[in-house]
């Protein structure tokens, strides 16, 4: 166990408790947890809750440039990056995962100290994405989010392999 990484979570969760949380919701669930779970076996449960959460996914307060870009409520493809200054990056997560270009941005955002004016189009298939990048970023992200746990799987992230355009000399014609 990483007592470290463990308490950074600890924070992260009660932050976001405190800051993001629908009060109504977090209601009900107190109330069916003091009904089902036994007084002595409450921090018990909420401690293996919590053990289950650490070792799948870091959580990470949302940082002051994550909050403002949620403010703004741009919409996520609308920055595109010249050719010469971006790197196409591949995401192996898609739409089958529900995944959307804002919650992409939000993800390389806070794991990352890249900026939204460094991320350019992102393109989201069934299976996986493709992000464009500052190529200046295109490292960072990638050590950042390889190997993530998010939405039940773990993250492959590499460059994109450049498309192939076949010719009509390689086709035989």
């Amino acid at each position: 166990m990483d007592k470290e990484k463990a308490k950074r979570n600890l924070n992260a969760i009660l932050e976001k408790m405190n800051d993001d949380t629908d009060i109504a919701a977090l209601h009900e669930y107190h109330k069916l947890y003091r009904k089902e779970i036994s007084l002595f076996k409450r921090s018990w449960a909420a401690a293996w809750l919590f053990m289950y959460y650490d070792q799948r996914e870091t959580p990470r307060a949302e940082s002051a440039n994550i909050r403002e870009y949620k403010k703004a409520d741009k919409p996520a493809a609308e920055i595109s990056l010249s050719e010469e200054e971006s790197k196409r990056l591949f995401i192996s997560i898609g739409k089958n995962r529900r995944l959307f270009p804002r919650e992409v941005i939000t993800l390389i955002m806070t794991k990352t100290k890249t900026q939204r004016e460094e991320i350019g189009n992102i393109r989201i298939l069934d299976n996986y994405s493709f992000v464009q990048v500052k190529d200046t970023r295109a490292d960072e992200i990638i050590d950042a989010l390889s190997g993530l746990r998010f939405r039940g799987r773990t993250l492959t992230v590499n460059y994109a392999k450049p498309k192939v355009v076949e010719t009509d000399e390689e086709n035989g014609a």
